[in-house]
This record gives C-alpha cells, sequence and structure tokens, in this order.
C-alpha cells in the first residue's frame, strides 16, 4: 500500500484528496495533518465520510514513514525538506501552490505535474512534481499540442466562466504568467501575450474557457495533430459537438476540447473541466499514480463525492 501524508488537511482540495484516496485500492492514508482540528473526525469539516472508515485529524506528521505526501503547508524548513528528501529515498512529494516555496531549495527541480506534457518524466523515477493552478492546467493541455508543432505565433485571448475563488485579480495574473511560461519551455519562439477575460460560474465544478489565436492550419489538420498527441491519454478527449457544457466533466478528471475556425486565420477551442479536480484534487492522484507506476485512472475512474462549495 502507498502511504500517504496529507498537510493543511482542513483545506477543501485536501478534503477532495482525501475522498478520491478512499476509493483508491492502492492507498492507505496515514496523517491528515491539521493541528487546529487534531483529534477531530474528518467527516466533521468534509462531506462525504460519514459511515466511511474512520480518519482523525493529526498534530503529528512523520514523512519518514510515508511514500507521498500531499503538500498544501510546507510544514518543515526548506533545508529539512531537503534533507529528508536526501535521508528517504522512498518518499514522493506533490507540491501545491502555498507550499511551492519550498521548490527552490530541493536538490532537483521539482517536474511540472501535467501528465499530457511531462507523463514519461514523471513515470521515469520523478520524486517531486508541483500541481498545476486550475485555470492553467486545461488551458496548457488545449494549447501544447499546438506549441510543440511551433505554431503559436502570436497573442492568445481566452475568456473563460469559472468559480468566483479563482478569478480574483490575482489567480489572473498569476496564471498568465504560468501559462506562458510553461508554453515557452515547449515553443521557445512563443512570444506574444497572453490575455484573460473572466465571468463568474455559478458551480463550484465548472470551467468553461474559449481560446482564440491565429493560426492558417485547417480543422482537418489540427484534428490530425491532437490524435497524435492525446491518443493514448486517458483524461484529454478532443470531440466535434460544439455543445459542450460543464456536465461533459464534472466530479472527473476529463478536459474535453472542441476545435473551430470562425475565419480562414483564427482558431477557437472551447475547453470544459472540473477545476477542483484538474489542477486540484484529480491532478494530484494522477502525479501519485505516475510516479508509483499505477495505470493512470486508478482511483480516478469513478466520479468524487461531490464536494460543491468553498471554504
Amino acid at each position: 500500500m502507498i502511504k500517504v501524508g496529507i498537510t493543511g488537511a482542513e483545506s477543501p482540495i485536501a478534503g477532495e484528496i482525501m475522498r478520491l484516496c478512499q476509493r483508491h485500492p492502492d492507498v492507505e492514508i496515514v496523517y491528515a495533518y491539521s493541528p487546529k482540528l487534531a483529534g477531530r473526525n474528518v467527516s466533521s469539516v468534509h462531506p462525504g465520510f460519514i459511515g466511511e472508515e474512520k480518519i482523525l485529524f493529526s498534530s503529528n506528521f512523520d514523512a519518514t514513514s510515508l511514500d507521498v505526501v500531499f503538500l498544501f503547508e510546507p510544514l518543515y524548513s526548506d533545508s529539512d525538506w531537503v534533507k529528508l528528501m536526501a535521508d528517504t529515498p522512498a518518499l514522493h512529494l506533490v507540491i501545491f501552490d502555498r507550499a511551492s516555496n519550498i521548490a527552490a531549495g530541493l536538490q532537483r527541480s521539482p517536474i511540472y505535474g501535467l501528465s499530457e506534457m511531462n507523463r514519461k518524466i514523471l513515470v521515469r523515477g520523478a520524486r517531486e512534481a508541483i500541481v498545476p493552478s486550475p485555470l492553467s492546467a486545461p488551458v496548457l493541455i488545449a494549447l501544447y499540442p499546438i506549441a510543440s508543432h511551433l505554431l503559436l505565433n502570436g497573442d492568445i485571448q481566452i475568456c473563460l466562466n469559472a468559480p468566483e475563488d479563482l478569478i480574483q485579480p490575482e489567480n489572473i495574473e498569476a496564471s498568465e504568467e504560468e501559462i506562458k511560461k510553461v508554453l515557452q519551455t515547449v515553443q521557445s519562439s512563443f512570444n506574444g501575450d497572453i490575455q484573460i477575460d473572466v465571468l463568474k460560474s455559478d458551480s463550484p465544478r465548472s470551467l468553461l474557457m474559449k481560446i482564440k489565436f491565429n493560426t492558417p492550419v485547417s480543422v482537418e489538420e489540427l484534428l490530425k495533430i491532437y490524435d497524435s498527441i492525446y491518443d493514448d491519454h486517458n483524461f484529454t478527449f478532443v470531440v466535434t459537438q460544439t455543445n459542450l457544457t460543464s456536465m461533459e466533466v464534472e466530479s472527473t478528471n476529463k478536459v474535453v476540447i472542441n476545435i473551430a475556425k470562425p475565419d480562414a486565420d483564427t482558431v477557437e477551442l472551447t475547453v470544459v473541466a472540473d477545476p477542483r479536480m484538474r489542477g486540484g484534487a484529480g491532478e494530484a492522484i494522477h502525479i501519485m499514480n505516475l510516479f508509483f507506476g499505477l495505470h493512470e485512472k486508478t482511483g480516478l475512474d469513478l466520479k468524487t463525492s461531490s464536494w460543491n462549495g468553498v471554504k
């Protein structure tokens, strides 16, 4: 069994990870670290645990006894993490944004944990990975095939409908920077601007976006490009239907993409995803599966016990 510890276990996304771990056939939750809630059942904070295996919040955390840590809070100092990773070769880290400062101190840079881009690297001995942000992950999945064929030649306009907590100005600015930086690792010649315009979604599990950029390549050729990259991936699907809604993806790890050309020079991608899963809990479990050589869909082939609120 993969022994799991979660820091910042009171957070909603940590609760989502624990629900997924409950279904995962190869996982044992050892620590749900939250000192202020120590001794309380996780069901007192996270819905979906009543009647399930009893898990208590803990004030103890011994990373040396674990196989993977989902890191929401740094917990230890940077130097302690460096020593811990050196002394505990079986330990793996899945790092979320609030703990990302430790990445600079690690002996090797964490992998950007987007499977659609870095699956082989994650499988082949990686031990540390950073979870993409929930706004960036679907955009990068949608644009990665274009960048890998050096077809991004100008600005990118993104109009997204997303939960209110994700569309705060600081999140938008950070996502624009993250998207551009990652795209440039794929297509070094890309130097366009990323512009994100936002609308508020009433559903915390709904992320719908329109992505526009210029290229003369036909829809038929673009479909071939996407199929050549994503035909053996388990969570990304390119479809021809045009009436995509978030109902296709809510509470799953899927990203669904439609390709259209409103005119000869413009491509418009319609993308739907669940931002609590992609760039969130589902992404984290996906990374863990790859770390340990499991099938990507292990523990992710069913819908989650729906968390529908923001805390």
